[in-house]
């Protein structure tokens, strides 16, 4: 068994491997160039350049781990918010490490681990070891586990032979499902606007609009409109989650957690690096993006006389929002 057949022996009904070569991705220099994007380096030529990461870089291992998710079960008559299915559950970025860390020691190599915090661009580093095509809403799309997976890699200083790729055909085609089905029309037909993304408004410190207030809905953190529509993930392997707790999260329970509260739970998944208070900013968000209820009313009131002062601007503005509906 060849080295490369090795590595493709670690891919598992949920998982998706491939390879390629640790070239500098000088293509895509002139867009990230012209385009901003949060969260991400800043130093271009680290965003684009392997041997920045180690000099001897010859190969990459890319993974890609599904966090397809669905809810099997009732839904109660609580006060719930909602919740991207890639922030359920453990940290994404533990699992996808250990799996790669387990990959590189089994084969005994060289190799650094990233996982969505490293310098590359993920959905390039994809795209090259052929785990798929960039569609429309930017996602990577792949024919086995659709657009819904992280990406994690691995850049060794072994020689390998890369993938080689079967996504040579546009795959969206005249398909826009995603384009008119996001609702802050941040997908746009020639590229993406993340700063009207609602994922990403989420996770914005700062919130200046009432409009940005509206786009947020009912999302505690992250979005999965333009997933759910997407064709290709409609048949694809799924997470079926029974507890409502984990998919719908109690508003309640989050405006009422301490900070050790805060640690046994969200803190272990991939909302956690953003901190209690943005969620909780988010569950008033969402409460007074709710119908009128005498309950969510007595939920906010609970939080008129809270120390952070900005919760408690939150909780004032989400009780006026709420009464004028009344």
């Amino acid at each position: 068994m060849t080295i490369e057949q090795k590595i493709y022996s670690f891919e598992e009904e949920n998982t998706i491997i491939g390879i390629g070569n640790a070239k500098p991705f000088y293509d895509i220099k002139p867009i990230l160039e012209k385009v901003e994007t949060p969260f991400v380096e800043k130093d271009i030529e680290k965003r684009i350049n392997p041997k920045l990461i180690r000099e001897d870089a010859k190969s990459i291992i890319a993974l890609g781990l599904s966090y397809n998710k669905v809810f099997i079960g009732d839904i109660d008559n609580k006060i719930r918010g909602k919740i991207s299915i890639g922030a359920m559950g453990i940290d994404y970025h533990i699992i996808i490490k250990d799996k790669l860390e387990h990959i590189k020691n089994s084969l005994n190599i060289e190799g650094d681990v990233f996982v969505d915090t490293g310098p590359l661009v993920d959905r390039e580093v994809a795209k090259r070891c052929g785990l798929g095509q960039i569609g429309k809403s930017g996602n990577i799309i792949n024919k086995k586990l659709g657009s819904i997976f992280f990406i994690g890699y691995i850049v060794t200083n072994i020689e390998l032979t890369p993938t080689i790729s079967t996504y040579n055909e546009d795959l969206c085609k005249d398909c826009n499902k995603c384009i008119i089905a996001c609702p802050s029309g941040s997908i746009l037909e020639d590229g993406f606007d993340y700063k009207m993304c609602i994922s990403y408004l989420t996770q914005k410190k700062e919130l200046e609009t009432e409009k940005e207030k509206a786009l947020i809905n009912r999302q505690i953190y992250g979005c999965d409109i333009c997933q759910r529509v997407c064709p290709y993930n409609k048949d694809t392997y799924k997470e079926e989650i029974f507890d409502i707790d984990i998919f719908y999260p109690d508003i309640e329970h989050i405006l009422n957690m301490t900070n050790k509260d805060f640690a046994n739970t969200y803190k272990k998944s991939a909302c956690g690096w953003r901190g209690k208070k943005i969620l909780q900013r988010n569950a008033i968000i969402s409460l007074a993006n709710y119908k009128y209820s005498k309950d969510a009313i007595n939920i906010l009131e609970k939080l008129k006389n809270d120390s952070r002062q900005d919760i408690k601007n939150y909780a004032l503005w989400a009780i006026e929002k709420l009464n004028s509906k009344r």
